[in-house]
């Protein structure tokens, strides 16, 4: 009840933290006003990022506030609403992003697209078969990835994303990826911002062929997100303040995982909105600060992780020929690979959650015969 009550007035300290009302209002006008202008300018169909996210919700909710407020017959291109899901996210962050996406469709959908929902889209996209997580771990032997051998970020998430952005951009000759990320986030993130930015215009370069991005919260700064999620309507009633719980839940790392639509985009393991098998970073901090506020049943997933990254290094449990057919660490062994397989059903029966799919099943039992023959 204490860990409870803590959380509520981390929460409610964002409401009453001190910030200029008056400028974070005038900040807010210019974006939406850059939104409106930006939708006006083209026919360009537009794919937003999110994850569910502190900086994506406040992204979205910016464009419904900011189109909603155009004569319907001004809106006439495509808004697709794109999230990822690796498979492997940690589960209670699942179940509050497929209650956020539910409801951004059906709001979408009848109300702001009431006059055209076929120009409104809420995708989920997943990775390949051959590319989830657990194929390529359990079937296929890769070691657990870390910050020199991250195999899993291309697979997992960029492709995916990628290729529904291909797609669009195939279908319609050019596409406009609309993210919620800000200068405010790192200096990294910052530099490899403007690396990419076009002279004078809203919007930037993606590796993309015929792709640009565009970043309306650009310049607000986390303590402004916070007040304007925190003290404005969300649009599709949304519940922000179980949006904050989740951060707070979890030490104090208030960033989050953002669509990952290149290798620029750090790992997102040691926050709110990663995968809970992340061994790219050292610990899984936001796993470890939701089990320390009385998600105790999370324990079992972070004692799990923290096991797949120990096994990395130890040499016993991997060939010692690599996959190129030089001596050195290669695959894990069948035995280990048995190993995590066991241990990762008794999480299910303990927790009562599936972590692995039947197609997932069949195609590791593939994968091992091939491999022995």
């Amino acid at each position: 009840m204490q860990d409870v009550l803590q959380l509520d007035v981390q929460v409610s300290s964002l409401k009453t933290e001190y910030l200029d009302r008056s400028q974070l209002d005038y900040k807010l006008n210019l974006i939406k006003q850059n939104i409106t202008e930006q939708y006006l300018e083209d026919s360009i169909p537009w794919v937003i990022g999110f994850s569910g996210g502190k900086d994506s919700t406040a992204t979205l909710q910016l464009i419904f506030d900011a189109l909603g407020e155009l004569p319907r017959e001004k809106l006439t291109k495509e808004v697709h609403v794109l999230s990822n899901d690796t498979l492997v996210e940690n589960p209670k962050v699942v179940d509050f992003l497929d209650r956020q996406l539910a409801k951004i469709e059906e709001v979408g959908k009848k109300k702001l697209f009431a006059h055209r929902p076929d120009l409104f889209y809420v995708i989920k996209t997943t990775p390949k078969l051959e590319d989830t997580f657990w194929l390529n771990l359990i079937g296929k032997g890769y070691p657990s990835p870390n910050r020199w051998f991250r195999w899993c970020t291309e697979r997992m998430k960029i492709a995916p994303t990628n290729h529904y952005i291909s797609e669009t951009v195939s279908r319609q000759g050019r596409a406009i990826i609309v993210l919620g990320t800000r200068k405010d986030e790192s200096s990294n993130r910052a530099n490899s911002m403007r690396q990419y930015e076009i002279y004078g215009m809203r919007l930037r370069k993606h590796s993309l062929p015929n792709a640009y991005v565009f970043a309306p919260i650009v310049d607000i700064t986390n303590q402004e997100v916070w007040r304007y999620l925190m003290d404005y309507p969300n649009p599709w009633s949304g519940n922000n303040d179980e949006l904050a719980r989740l951060y707070y839940s979890a030490f104090d790392d208030l960033r989050e995982c953002p669509l990952v639509v290149d290798l620029t985009t750090p790992s997102c393991g040691n926050t709110r909105f990663g995968c809970w098998v992340c061994t790219v970073v050292d610990q899984d901090k936001s796993m470890m600060g939701m089990v320390a506020n009385g998600e105790t049943w999370l324990e079992p997933l972070l004692n799990f992780r923290n096991w797949l990254s120990e096994l990395r290094d130890d040499l016993t449990k991997r060939m010692n020929v690599r996959r190129n057919g030089q001596k050195g660490p290669g695959a894990f062994t069948f035995v280990t690979r048995k190993e995590i397989l066991e241990r990762l059903l008794e999480i299910e029966n303990k927790t009562g959650y599936d972590f692995i799919t039947v197609s997932e099943l069949t195609a590791i039992q593939h994968q091992w015969y091939y491999q022995r023959q």
